[in-house]
């Protein structure tokens, strides 16, 4: 009997988990398309009418991979992109969806409901993707009704597709700011995925990990880039130059030092903070004369404490190393107190 019952509860929770996991596999339907209240009645009905369209059509991939009857009703052929049409076949012309009055991101989420590999996710974090009526739809760059002699069905070549909207890049190319643009090995589609926002600039890897693809680092770095351009790269290169970008990305000047750069409006009101976290990161670019302009008047607030003389400034001297305090101090003027510990004095930069 217990048996019996066992068996009975496998079935109905088998039966349960099955109900669930359809439930959840179903897929949704773009909104344009689910505003069509009606049946679908198959592309051969579309056929019976749009006979001139469907010969071409007939010569595209789209129309090999969409007329597979293995696939769902609402990813077949011609309502798969245009919605049911069996309201259309009766009451003809409307009640079908017209991929001119859509938007943007219209068009692209009945794109998207196919093509999986073209992640919603990734495709949505691109400007590409935005949606905006600037962005380029799917239909932009790709035929979906007349055969074409290129790959992935393109309109026209790639990079011909790419420069259409992003002609500013030659111009840039000639003067530096960015790869050459010439040649086979340095089409659009070497460094960016055009559906592919996850990295900024839509990269297909971060951007020391491309240049690396092709080149060794030492020999394409600039002539300029020599010891002295360490101290002068600040001033020569002011953050509106995109020639460093074209290197380093947004954000290379933070990677390397460690602190936001170039310095947001309002940080001299905020310094106190990282130049205590991170007060070698100060001394990178500023000297302490710089410091001192401000300082010499108006000491960090550690200092207003009654003990910091004789107790305070030992224990921040352990807390933050001798490289905060010498933001503003140097060696001899800790000399003036502590002569007699030369192996304190040896830990601090002249």
């Amino acid at each position: 009997m217990a048996m019996k019952w066992f068996r009975l509860l496998t079935v109905l929770t088998a039966a349960l988990f099955a109900a669930v996991w359809a439930s959840t596999q179903q897929l949704s339907i773009p909104e344009p398309l689910a505003k069509i209240k009606a049946k679908y009645v198959g592309s051969k009905i579309c056929f019976e009418c749009h006979i001139d369209v469907a010969k071409v059509w007939a010569q595209v991939p789209h129309s090999q991979w969409m007329l597979d009857e293995k696939l769902p009703k609402h990813l077949q052929g011609c309502e798969a992109c245009h919605g049911p049409g069996s309201l259309h076949v009766v009451q003809r012309p409307g009640n079908i969806v017209a991929w001119g009055k859509l938007s943007v991101a219209e068009q692209n989420a009945i794109c998207l409901q196919c093509h999986k590999t073209v992640t919603a996710e990734n495709w949505l974090a691109s400007p590409h993707g935005s949606g905006k009526q600037y962005a380029p739809s799917c239909v932009t760059c790709h035929e979906v009704h007349k055969p074409v002699d290129r790959r992935w069905m393109l309109k026209a070549r790639a990079y011909d597709l790419c420069v259409k909207c992003h002609s500013e890049i030659v111009a840039r190319a000639k003067v530096g700011q960015h790869h050459s643009v010439s040649g086979q090995a340095s089409k659009c589609a070497a460094c960016h995925d055009a559906h592919d926002g996850s990295i900024p600039g839509m990269l297909k890897a971060p951007l020391m990990e491309l240049c690396e693809r092709c080149h060794r680092l030492e020999d394409v770095k600039p002539s300029d880039h020599t010891p002295e351009f360490l101290k002068e790269h600040g001033k020569k290169f002011k953050p509106t130059n995109r020639r460093c970008i074209s290197c380093h990305g947004r954000n290379g000047c933070q990677e390397c030092h460690g602190i936001e750069m170039p310095h947001p409006q309002g940080f001299a009101v905020k310094h106190g903070e990282p130049a205590m976290n991170r007060p070698q990161v100060c001394s990178r670019c500023h000297q302490r004369s710089y410091c001192n302009k401000c300082h010499e008047s108006a000491p960090p607030s550690s200092h207003d404490a009654e003990d910091y003389t004789t107790k305070g400034h030992g224990e921040e001297y352990q807390q933050r190393t001798a490289n905060y305090c010498t933001l503003c101090h140097e060696r001899a003027f800790c000399a003036q107190c502590h002569r007699g510990k030369p192996e304190l004095l040896q830990t601090i930069p002249e």
